[in-house]
């Protein structure tokens, strides 16, 4: 995305903010029914984008908790900023007779964003702090997208990554000169891409007593300690393109042939089962973990280099994501940080992968457009 349209989108979304607020506050019969043409009866008639907005509005409105332990949101609106800082690391291991080990991670990149929410939905844009303020990743676009909804039984994960090539080699192993080992920790390499995008869904048990959204969607407040156990599904696809001719002349030249490829790509389809924690340690203060581990399994397909055909696998590896948060939330203004990793591996008997990627967040913001009271 350009940065003139990135600038427009966050015009779009200033503009829209007020509009949506005045659209939700108002009577319905004006601003969300429509009457057709030639209706004598002038009884208003809903379009499906009405019935639609009904039907999400009653589901995220539905749900009941008990207020001893969960603060609802007197607000129906959120404005954020936020900025990020994105992290990943990927690791390639052969397996066979000459094990052998090389990591890989990139630059790390900072954005810059702000968001709108409404009902726990948060929509909005983030923006490279580098393309911001100097041209020195300008012919290194990374895209990223990811929505997310923290309902308070249900919620789901969406993302896209598209890594760079900016990437440095982190660490080796197995890789050795008369005996001593090779020291190419920092040395850049543009030989790497990697791609992926999941969808995870899960659902919260003790949503009675835990709030997701207190601890990252700022649209409760968690007001006595509490726990619960979490569980879902999740698909995610992988893709991984690897030039090792690019790689330094002495572990080019040292390469074991389990790691002479040049595509590995995968789909991943788990079940999710962990526990999550929030603690409030003191007034409108939240600690809260989420550490999930998942049981996955696995398709597999890889392009070894000089060979006219890929090699396909299946098999079951597992998986990892853990959330973590610390937040201040009186609930009219809110600050905190908080931490996703995601941790996906692969294996098969000569090879295998690691993607470990995530991202830390600071932000503050404020709720609005208070809710009449019943």
């Amino acid at each position: 995305m350009t940065r003139r349209l990135k600038a427009l989108s966050l015009c779009l979304l200033l503009l829209l903010a007020p509009i949506a607020t005045l659209a939700v506050e108002g009577e319905k019969s004006d601003s969300l029914t429509t009457t057709a043409i030639g209706d004598t009866t002038g009884k208003p008639r809903r379009n499906l984008f009405v019935k639609a907005y009904d039907l999400l509005v009653g589901y995220l409105d539905s749900y009941t908790f008990d207020t001893a332990y969960i603060e609802p949101s007197r607000f129906y609106y959120t404005l954020m900023l936020q900025q990020s800082a994105n992290f990943e690391h990927y690791t390639i291991s052969g397996l066979g007779e000459k094990p052998q080990r090389l990591s890989f991670v990139p630059d790390h990149t900072y954005r810059i964003g702000a968001y709108f929410g409404w009902h726990g939905l948060f929509l909005g844009f983030s923006i490279n702090a580098d393309e911001l303020f100097s041209d020195r990743n300008g012919n290194n676009k990374k895209k990223e997208y990811f929505i997310n909804l923290y309902g308070q039984k249900l919620g789901a994960d969406f993302f896209y990554r598209q890594s760079g090539n900016d990437f440095t080699i982190r660490s080796t192993r197995g890789f050795y000169r008369g005996g001593e080992k090779y020291d190419f920790n920092g040395t850049p390499f543009s030989g790497l891409t990697v791609k992926s995008k999941g969808l995870n869904v899960y659902y919260v048990f003790n949503n009675d007593h835990f709030s997701y959204p207190a601890a990252y969607a700022q649209t409760t407040v968690q007001r006595i300690s509490r726990g619960t156990l979490v569980g879902g599904i999740s698909w995610s696809s992988h893709e991984l393109g690897f030039d090792p001719t690019k790689l330094p002349l002495e572990i080019k030249n040292d390469l074991s042939d389990d790691l002479k490829f040049r595509k590995v790509r995968y789909t991943d389809f788990n079940i999710n089962f962990g526990y999550a924690f929030n603690w409030v340690f003191a007034d409108n203060w939240l600690l809260a973990v989420a550490l999930t581990p998942a049981v996955a399994y696995k398709v597999a397909d890889i392009r070894i280099e000089n060979s006219i055909y890929d090699q396909r696998y299946k098999n079951i590896n597992f998986d990892f994501i853990a959330r973590t948060g610390l937040v201040y939330n009186n609930n009219r203004f809110f600050i905190g940080a908080n931490a996703v990793t995601h941790i996906y591996q692969y294996y098969q008997e000569n090879f295998s992968l690691t993607d470990n990627f995530g991202v830390v967040n600071i932000y503050a913001g404020f709720n609005f457009g208070r809710r009449k009271k019943n």
